[in-house]
């Protein structure tokens, strides 16, 4: 997500000429979808095209940072223990991002989430549903998953998804950070816990 913040403050930058701060990227970028972010970051209604193309040019510009840092090209710790204790135990499992089909298709190919996620679990901004705090993307992952909501774990690292998730009416909200920021950020909202790598979860947490 550093990174995710680093490039949207360049296209800010080279757009606008204004400086993106810490608290409107945590407030009104983390989670939301394009469609909702270009009109209001340049003053003004933008066509599907519009946003499509400048979306492309954001997106394309974070592929190509992530991929200059190798170290960086990497599951969160714990993430494949994970995804393995689920399917091994009859857990269904999804994603509800907002990132848009062009990073899915990019993190299904780089990360192989094809071998634990469905297609029809991973939701995304496909531009005909709202973003976080909206709960459609969490509320359609779940239904695709067939079990009810209060019976999912969402675990988010943005205070936008974690309302989403509260609004989709998951059983249990978890926070996952990766950096001071990040923890001080969760402490500011209601969670069922805190946790720093997947290595902290368990079937406990499903029971």
């Amino acid at each position: 997500m550093d990174l995710h913040e680093t490039v949207w403050q360049k296209i800010v930058k080279h757009h606008t000429g204004l400086d993106l701060t810490k608290d409107q990227w945590e407030h009104r970028f983390v989670g939301r979808t394009n469609t909702e972010i270009w009109p209001e970051l340049l003053g003004h209604p933008v066509d599907a095209a519009e946003v499509y193309r400048l979306g492309e040019e954001k997106e394309a510009t974070y592929r190509e940072v992530l991929l200059s840092l190798p170290d960086r090209v990497t599951l969160v710790d714990g993430a494949i223990e994970l995804f393995e204790t689920c399917l091994a135990n009859g857990i269904k499992i999804g994603i509800g991002t907002a990132a848009n089909r062009t990073n899915v298709d990019f993190y299904i190919e780089t990360f192989g989430l094809h071998r634990w996620f469905k297609p029809d679990c991973i939701v995304f901004d496909d531009g005909t549903m709202p973003g976080k705090p909206h709960p459609a993307l969490f509320s359609t992952a779940i239904g695709h998953l067939g079990v009810a909501p209060e019976k999912c774990i969402v675990v988010e690292d943005g205070v936008l998804g974690i309302r989403a998730a509260r609004a989709a009416g998951a059983g249990k909200v978890y926070g996952i950070w990766s950096d001071p920021h990040g923890k001080e950020k969760l402490a500011s909202v209601p969670l069922d816990r805190v946790i720093h790598t997947y290595r902290e979860m368990s079937l406990e947490d499903f029971s």
